[in-house]
């Protein structure tokens, strides 16, 4: 029988399962491959239509092939010329480049067939060790991976709930219609200040939007800006395969950053030479640390880890100094539905309870990771039937840190998040869709 492959999620994490299978494979294999909303290869992440939305990592570092390091930029330098290896491409043309990269691959192994389905997975059951996917079909497979992508924020805390189904709230930042609703407002509120926060602002300043921006957060972070920095970088100070407390790395941390102002060297850098440690680090951390890292420290290094484009914040700063945004510091703790705006209620630690109305509110909060709180129907099914469980931070599935979940079934990108912590960007995905394209083809 036909070793037959199920992949569920048609974004960068399934789609460099499929290529990494197309490459490696010499045995016949039949992949059949499910995205509901028929996105393959781009997902949500690169089907944006904006140009001015960024990657926010370089060119040189975006190839979707471990042996090809150099695979995006030769892309860029036939077709988008204008593009180094050095810059921060448009999202839209790396979308274009995985599928192109697609297109060319698919049918250069003969002994590979790939069905794609634009259908919605309502259930998946396991007997007699072959799955069982339902649509409005069933398909079977012996083996399935779990390429879930990110999901829809969670809806802001609040006591009211009205303004949930109001056409003038977004849980979607991406929505296709989302800008055009908003630049017909005088005031909107996005809640959450991280990067996708950013997108949103420069789609509404493509769009000549003039009204007023209030952006409000727990600690009112902003993104730092990847910008060129002539000092040089700190040297390594992560000792490999070390384990480390989360006391311990916090007071490495701060020294390094101590040194590196003391010694004009690069204080990015102090981040980015741990990254090839962080999940071995991450691994490692006792339940205790990771709940600390948590609910202390994961808000200030989002900010460290995950930068912009200096083009991306140049458009905030000016937004800024225009006075166009109001950066509020505060939670939500209700949203009430008034007439044609919102009221929404916030606190602070020193302040206490306030309110201030908009006329529309986009959720910028963050993916939601806590798979009992995901309102698919697939992800309750799959949980109801026992096919995985959170992973015990409630941060993505519980796995093995090569995805495995059980026999024959893994996980990669997203879902193993509360895993490996570092598994949401290309570097570790494609590195992920490697080794298990490997495992799934010959196991």
């Amino acid at each position: 029988m036909t070793n037959t492959i199920a992949i569920v999620g048609g974004g960068i994490s399934g789609t460099l399962t499929v290529l990494n299978c197309i490459k490696q494979s010499k045995s016949p294999l039949k992949i059949i491959w499910f995205d509901a909303k028929n996105q393959f290869c781009k997902g949500l992440a690169y089907s944006t239509t904006d140009e001015q939305h960024l990657l926010n990592v370089r060119a040189n570092n975006m190839s979707i092939f471990v042996d090809e390091p150099n695979h995006f930029v030769n892309w860029l330098t036939q077709y988008y010329p204008q593009y180094s290896g050095h810059n921060f491409a448009p999202r839209k043309l790396f979308g274009e480049y995985v599928q192109a990269t697609f297109d060319v691959l698919k049918n250069t192994n003969p002994l590979i067939s790939i069905q794609q389905i634009a259908e919605e997975i309502i259930d998946i059951k396991k007997k007699n060790n072959v799955f069982e996917l339902k649509t409005t079909q069933t398909y079977y497979a012996q083996k399935l991976v779990l390429a879930l992508g990110n999901f829809l924020p969670a809806h802001p805390r609040s006591i009211s709930r009205e303004f949930i189904e109001s056409e003038n709230y977004f849980q979607n930042a991406f929505h296709p219609t989302i800008i055009q609703q908003a630049i017909t407002k005088k005031n909107i509120t996005i809640i959450g200040s991280g990067l996708t926060m950013i997108d949103v602002l420069i789609s509404l300043h493509h769009h000549s939007f003039s009204g007023k921006i209030n952006i409000i957060s727990p600690h009112a972070y902003i993104p730092q800006s990847h910008t060129e920095n002539p000092l040089p970088s700190v040297k390594p100070f992560i000792e490999e395969h070390k384990i480390y407390t989360l006391i311990e790395l916090l007071s490495i941390v701060n020294q390094q950053l101590k040194k590196a102002k003391k010694e004009y060297l690069n204080p990015h850098s102090v981040i980015d030479v741990m990254r090839p440690h962080l999940q071995f680090i991450w691994m490692n951390f006792s339940l205790n640390e990771k709940q600390q890292f948590l609910r202390h420290l994961r808000h200030k290094w989002g900010v460290a880890r995950h930068r912009a484009p200096s083009e991306s914040m140049a458009i905030f700063k000016k937004l800024e100094s225009s006075r166009m945004i109001n950066l509020i510091k505060g939670r939500v703790n209700d949203i009430k539905t008034i007439e044609s705006c919102f009221e929404i209620y916030f606190s602070d630690s020193k302040i206490g309870q306030q309110s201030f109305k908009t006329e529309f509110i986009i959720n910028c909060t963050g993916p939601e990771s806590d798979y009992l709180k995901i309102p698919s129907i697939l992800v309750q099914n799959l949980v109801k039937n026992g096919i995985f469980a959170p992973d015990s931070i409630h941060y993505g599935i519980n796995a093995a840190k090569n995805g495995e979940i059980s026999p024959n079934l893994y996980a990669i990108g997203p879902p193993l998040k509360g895993i490996l912590w570092e598994s949401t960007a290309v570097p570790e995905i494609r590195l992920q869709a490697k080794e298990l394209a490997a495992k799934i083809i010959y196991n």
